[in-house]
């Protein structure tokens, strides 16, 4: 690895019969107007104090291309920069000829264009294939196919007017080049034959331009030291983008983690999660594109972006979508692994995605918490299908499961349901327009809900001497009781024109212009809107629910266990002589033989969520507030008994009754980001 001091523009960009090249692993040229003004703004300052700028490190692979005698420079990091540079020179070029300034424009030349070679080499950047394509067309003047959308041709167009702005304002154009000339670089040269990694080195940059994310970070590493880079991105994650989107791409990869790795997979540690995945299970980058392929087609159907499954089973996941319960994700790529391989077939993918579209549903309509969520589906393939035999009866499995949980993820039955969907306030929720149009779209008759609005009946303003009178002497309790419920609720594009009309106002409206013909329909055939009528309106729309959102009941004998119980930590109860089986954190079961290993795997799987928490305590010498004993700390002196969490010098006490270990759970929990109900344990 050679480092230099370099000026961009005379020692970089002016050497003859040099190429610099973006490799197909790195973003598109994605600099905006407010990087380029800076850049600009940065050039015109360094010209006006004759002072050097430095703009930051570029690195490259210095290479030959075939067997000319041109020098290749396969930058790894710092094209955002040499780009835009080469794109203002464009520009300054192009205004220089325009106004006849035949030496600027010759000089420019000089940097623009590599000289006695073949044509395809006198470009000296060649970016990644959508930017150069317009980069070519910008240099060779075929101004009339210019996209508008690139960010190439938005910014040379930019860099024009800035120009001719600094002109008006007293500037030469040649006082610009003087400031480009300005420009100092850390040039770091890499050689992979004197043991230099260029992917190493790449991450331990800090780099002057934008942030890269978390695709970008993935893309490089599987691509940046390939020898078939170039076959492995057209064949592989070219594939991958379109199928998902770019900015679609991020949200994939910490999906497709949770689904392989049992720990917490989130935007900040998922890039060291992916490494570590590929090392522990691959032996070549092309294997673990193959499999990122595949789930990226089960994503792309996740998300609405490639229908190849049924209608039936597209609009299944489109429902998990409009839910916003992306959280299944993990649970339904292997659910979709199985039908690709053939191990169920459609009806069965159909029957798993009723019986989960309907378990979301109630979830959120009986406002259970939803942070234990993700935990919960990332376990639940293995909890289900412990071995191959398990899916020979698939459905039934995963069936018997949803009904034997005796936590608060449970399944919730049609009384509850029905209860919640009649009382709790559904127009607060975020699905509540989702549900009324699936009300409104389950007959025969299909409407577009997209630019339809929800609308009270008993309006939101309470303050209407008209319906003061309709509802009667309980107004106010039937306001704050029933206005946000679905007994009250309507979908209508005609929301302004209802506003606090009388209700009989109201029904000749919605009558003669709305299309919501079964969420209306008893909303027309009453001729007063009080209690009794949204409770007979929600009741019959509950029923409705209750049918659309069905699943499958399998007549089985879900079998009791009378040995165990489910306990959370506010239970009041004599813990002594008893054993655990299990604990459920965040939706995650994780067994074990007794308390000591509760405690140790709970720390361990906390420590793993909250690191900086479990630190601070143990630096603080945590005491819990019932006892004045040490139970976290960096120094094991402070405990009778202890153990570490993992290497981390932080150890823990572990000679503590059943009740103390609890205690102490309790007492970590509350001191976090999780609730207490977020922890539940059962006895054996």
């Amino acid at each position: 690895m050679q480092p230099y001091k370099v000026w961009a523009v005379q020692d970089l960009i002016e050497k003859n019969k040099r190429v610099f090249k973006i490799p197909v692993y790195q973003r598109n040229y994605d600099w905006t107007n407010v990087q380029c003004e800076k850049l600009y703004s940065d050039i015109l300052e360094a010209f006006d104090n004759d002072k050097k700028h430095f703009l930051g490190t570029i690195v490259y692979i210095k290479g030959q291309i075939d067997s000319s005698q041109l020098e290749e420079a396969l930058i790894i990091d710092g094209q955002q920069r040499i780009t835009t540079i080469y794109l203002l020179m464009k520009a300054l070029y192009d205004y220089a000829n325009k106004n006849e300034i035949v030496q600027l424009k010759e000089e420019l030349s000089e940097y623009l264009f590599n000289r006695r070679c073949e044509e395809q080499y006198k470009i000296k950047l060649k970016p990644i294939k959508a930017d150069n394509e317009q980069l070519y067309l910008l240099m060779n003047d075929g101004n009339d196919e210019l996209l508008n959308s690139s960010n190439i041709v938005r910014n040379y167009k930019l860099f024009i007017n800035l120009i001719e702005d600094s002109v008006e304002r007293g500037y030469l154009p040649r006082d610009i080049l003087q400031g480009m000339k300005k420009l100092e670089m850390v040039e770091i040269i890499l050689d992979k034959s004197q043991g230099d990694e260029p992917q190493m080195i790449f991450e331990s940059i800090n780099s002057t331009g934008l942030e890269l994310s978390l695709a970008d970070l993935i893309r490089n590493y599987l691509l940046m030291d390939d020898d078939n880079q170039d076959e492995l991105f057209e064949k592989y994650w070219l594939k991958i983008e379109k199928m998902i989107g770019y900015d679609e791409l991020r949200e994939f990869f910490i999906q497709f983690l949770n689904c392989k790795l049992t720990e917490k997979v989130s935007s900040k540690n998922a890039y060291i999660k992916f490494k570590k995945y590929y090392k522990d299970n691959y032996t070549n980058h092309e294997n673990i594109l193959k499999e990122l392929k595949k789930y990226a087609q089960y994503y792309s159907a996740f998300i609405g972006r490639n229908n190849v499954y049924s209608d039936e089973v597209s609009q299944y996941l489109l429902d998990f979508k409009a839910m916003n319960q992306s959280t299944i994700y993990p649970f339904l790529f292997l659910v979709f692994e199985d039908y690709e391989k053939n191990i169920i077939n459609e009806e069965t993918v159909i029957n798993v995605l009723k019986l989960l579209r309907s378990y979301s549903i109630r979830r959120i309509i009986c406002e259970v918490p939803s942070n234990s969520l993700r935990g919960f589906y990332k376990s639940l393939y293995s909890r289900i299908f412990k071995n191959e035999q398990d899916k020979q009866k698939y459905y039934e499995n995963i069936f018997i499961f949803f009904k034997s949980i005796k936590t608060k993820d449970k399944l919730i039955n049609n009384n509850e349901f029905k209860e919640s969907l009649i009382h709790k306030q559904l127009y607060k929720k975020s699905i509540c327009k989702y549900l009324l149009s699936s009300i409104e779209n389950s007959g025969k008759e299909k409407i577009n809900v997209s630019n339809m609005s929800i609308e009270h009946i008993l309006p939101q303003k309470e303050n209407s001497i008209v319906w003061k009178e309709e509802i009667g002497e309980n107004y106010r309790r039937v306001y704050e009781t029933y206005l946000h419920t679905l007994g009250n609720l309507t979908i209508t594009g005609l929301n302004s024109e209802l506003g606090a009309k009388p209700f009989i106002d109201k029904k000749v409206i919605i009558k003669e212009n709305s299309k919501a013909n079964i969420l209306n329909e008893m909303v027309l055939n009453v001729d007063q809107w009080n209690e009794r009528t949204i409770l007979n309106r929600a009741k019959s729309l509950a029923d409705k629910v209750i049918d659309i959102f069905d699943f499958d009941e399998i007549n089985v004998c879900v079998e009791e266990d009378n040995n165990e119980e489910v306990y959370d930590l506010e239970s009041l109860i004599d813990v002594a002589n008893t054993k655990p089986s299990c604990f459920i954190f965040c939706g995650e079961v994780v067994n074990v033989k007794n308390y000591s290993e509760m405690l140790t795997k709970f720390i361990e799987l906390l420590y793993d969520l909250q690191p900086r928490l479990i630190e601070k305590l143990a630096n603080d010498k945590f005491k819990p507030t019932q006892s004045n004993r040490v139970y976290l700390s960096f120094d094991n002196s402070d405990m009778r008994r202890y153990r570490e969490i993992g290497r981390t010098g932080i150890y823990f006490e572990i000679n503590l009754s059943a009740s103390s270990i609890l205690y102490f759970i309790k007492q970590l929990i509350t001191l976090s980001d999780f609730e207490i109900n977020d922890f539940e344990y059962i006895l054996r």
